[in-house]
């Protein structure tokens, strides 16, 4: 067997150690990965999944409730004032000289219009 150098022995160990820090860093990174899958498939993540989905649903239901509910209050205005100028037409009819109802129905109902654009 021939004498191994001192420079040789040093590469050798390099080379030894290089291969043992690969192995490391494969081996945790294999590791880490199965950790994640675990959690991933988890009952907490799922269900964590699962009220967060929910959460989104809900916030996306209360802003479509909020717009309805601007619209069926725009609606009553829209049917209030519209009742109001049906009574003042009523009573004109009846009377004959609600003039001054009508009048005041027909600035409400400017006054809605010009409010609402």
């Amino acid at each position: 067997m021939e004498s191994i150098t001192f420079a040789q022995l040093m590469g050798i160990l390099a080379a030894a150690l290089a291969l043992i820090g690969a192995y490391n860093i494969i081996m945790t990174a294999i590791k880490n990965h199965r950790e994640e899958r675990r959690e991933r498939n988890s009952p907490v993540t799922q269900l964590r999944e699962r009220v967060d989905q929910h959460d989104k649903m809900l916030a996306k239901g209360s802003a479509r409730m909020d717009s309805i509910d601007e619209k069926v209050h725009d609606m009553g205005l829209q049917s209030t004032i519209m009742l109001r100028g049906v009574r003042a037409l009523l009573s004109h009819e009846i009377n004959g000289n609600s003039n001054d109802k009508l009048k005041s129905s027909m600035t409400e109902i400017d006054d809605y219009l010009i409010g609402r654009k």
